[in-house]
């Protein structure tokens, strides 16, 4: 890496990567869940079980919930700390990307990372709390590291320190969100072995690094011991964590994740994600596709290079088998196709014609246009839920101005094209904050109750309810995902009531229980108002936003 290849990757990062993650409160439900574990791993002293709102919660394994707790430990008690571990998150994104392109040869591997990093679904998921944009991220950067070890084992240099990173990667992901990065990462690697069978240096090459001792030992060793000693604390988390929440998902509709009731529509849900998820770089990826296909089919001066077929093939296949993996699955968010955006954009960039970006500008400068288009009728369609339909309207008419700009291509240099799109991905953000963050975030109502409160959180457990208030919520009417939880809690009744007629009593026991701390209720609007007139007399309404509704017990 050249000293300004270096510069290029960090400026990238710190506008785009790190400096939006800043800029706003958690979001519910995700960013508060994913905020509030490791803030009770802070409070608590427990950094081996997580838990939320005190109860076990065994979805996910602890890495990224460490880091979240390690920059809350450094930078204080808020969103942006929280959020943070999402930087390393982008700047192993931006890094895959840039070294995989590098390594297909690519003319300008720079706009790699760029692409990967401003497409639609990547720059959104890289700005909210949740585990995907990590664990996707740790994927991509394995699979760059896979890719250059194999590359040099077959070249005749030094792999070691390339093979034992791709392990480490391999563990990361496996310490964010488990199995799937070794089903993953293992399909990669086989579906990456016809490719190298009639070079038998390259075969070896292959299998050495997938099966590499030492690689397997790093991985082990940073890997097994979580396991083993929460499995010894809590027993029963390895049967929950490993059928429950990785065969049963897979298999099964018991979250109701299906991305259609229909079978076909479910299969073809990520194609469709994909399609809006990688604007404004849709053509190129597509462009960049056919002539992967081509090239493997043995059309192009260096389809004949057995490591050059290789490496594009292994790339493909990083794109193609997660795409089939999470098809196939039962259970689809949006989140989850993250992994095969940084492979199409190094195959985009590895096969792009010199002299043909007059008419990738134009084909970008369409996308663009739709997308600024798909902005002004959302302002339209949705202007009495936005709480400031007229940022969307500036937003569209931001991306559909730089489609005319990419169209017409007067004095559109390089440089300008990312600065201007950069400027227009940072305007996204402060439109969306704009727009749907007061409907989204309850930190605000938390602030407006003074000094120390009880909680009740009605009809919903609001995720960022405990986090902003520093303090345990009992829930009622709203157990959800914490049922597993509960079901292990030795006082469940007196944190948990699934009777909507019981937010009364609720509260009056809490009361005398304590009566130097008012008693407060969050609920949603809608369920706020199926109360009846002689209960809301009961409490005083203090705080409203589109969010919720907060009040105090009389």
């Amino acid at each position: 890496m050249t000293r300004r290849e270096r510069t290029y990757l960090l400026v990238l990062w710190f506008f785009l990567g790190l400096l939006p993650l800043l800029v706003r409160p958690l979001w519910e439900p995700d960013e508060g869940r994913y905020a509030e574990i490791p803030r009770e791993m802070l409070a608590t002293g427990d950094w081996l079980t997580p838990r939320l709102n005190g109860v076990l919660y065994f979805e996910k394994p602890p890495l990224q919930y460490w880091l979240s707790a390690i920059s809350m430990k450094l930078f204080g008690l808020n969103g942006a700390a929280a959020r943070l571990p999402l930087a390393l998150a982008s700047g192993l994104l931006i890094w895959a990307a840039w070294r995989l392109a590098k390594r297909l040869g690519a003319r300008d591997a720079r706009w790699a990372p760029f692409m990967a990093a401003t497409g639609l679904l990547a720059f959104l998921v890289g700005q909210l709390l949740t585990l995907d944009a990590l664990f996707s991220a740790f994927l991509v950067a394995a699979l760059a590291a896979f890719v250059e070890a194999v590359a040099r084992r077959r070249e005749g240099q030094g792999a070691l320190g390339w093979t034992l990173l791709a392990f480490l990667f391999m563990a990361g992901a496996m310490l964010t969100k488990g199995l799937a990065q070794v089903i993953l990462m293992g399909g990669i690697l086989v579906f990456s072995l016809p490719f190298a069978w009639k070079d038998a240096a390259l075969r070896r090459a292959v299998l050495r690094t997938g099966f590499n001792p030492l690689g397997w030992l790093l991985y082990l060793v940073l890997v097994a011991p979580w396991f083993w000693f929460v499995d010894r604390a809590n027993p029963g988390h390895a049967q929950y964590f490993f059928i429950h929440e990785h065969f049963t998902r897979f298999l099964t509709h018991e979250h109701a994740r299906q991305g259609s009731n229909n079978w076909l529509l479910d299969k073809l849900y990520f194609l469709g994600i994909l399609a809006v998820g990688l604007l404004p770089w849709l053509s190129a990826t597509s462009v960049g596709l056919k002539r992967t296909w081509a090239f493997l089919a043995g059309r192009g001066p260096r389809s004949t290079d057995h490591l050059a077929r290789w490496i594009v093939g292994t790339t493909a296949v990083g794109f193609l088998w997660p795409l089939a993996f999470f098809s196939l699955s039962g259970s689809k968010l949006p989140p989850y196709i993250l992994p095969v955006l940084a492979p199409l954009a190094a195959l985009a960039c590895a096969f792009e014609r010199e002299g043909e970006e007059p008419t990738a500008l134009r084909r970008m400068g369409w996308e663009l246009l739709g997308l600024g288009t798909l902005f002004l009728v959302g302002a339209v369609l949705f202007r009495s839920e936005l709480g400031a339909p007229g940022w969307l309207v500036v937003l569209g008419l931001a991306f559909a101005g730089l489609g005319l700009w990419a169209r017409g291509r007067r004095g559109l240099t390089g440089p300008r094209l990312m600065a201007v799109l950069g400027a227009a991905l940072w305007l996204l953000i402060l439109s969306a904050q704009a727009a749907v963050g007061p409907g989204k975030s309850v930190a605000g109502l938390v602030r407006a109750v003074p000094g120390p409160a009880q909680w009740i959180s009605y009809g919903n457990y609001f995720q960022g309810l405990p986090f902003y208030a520093r303090t345990r919520v009992v829930v009622v009417a709203g157990t959800g995902e914490l049922a597993f939880g509960r079901r292990h809690l030795a006082d469940a009744p007196r944190w948990f009531n699934e009777d909507p007629g019981a937010l009364d009593a609720v509260a009056d026991r809490m009361k005398e229980a304590d009566p130097s701390r008012p008693v407060f209720v969050m609920a949603k609007d809608a369920t706020w108002r199926q109360l009846t007139p002689e209960e809301r007399a009961r409490w005083e309404e203090v705080a409203r936003s589109p969010a919720a509704v907060v009040a105090r017990r009389r």
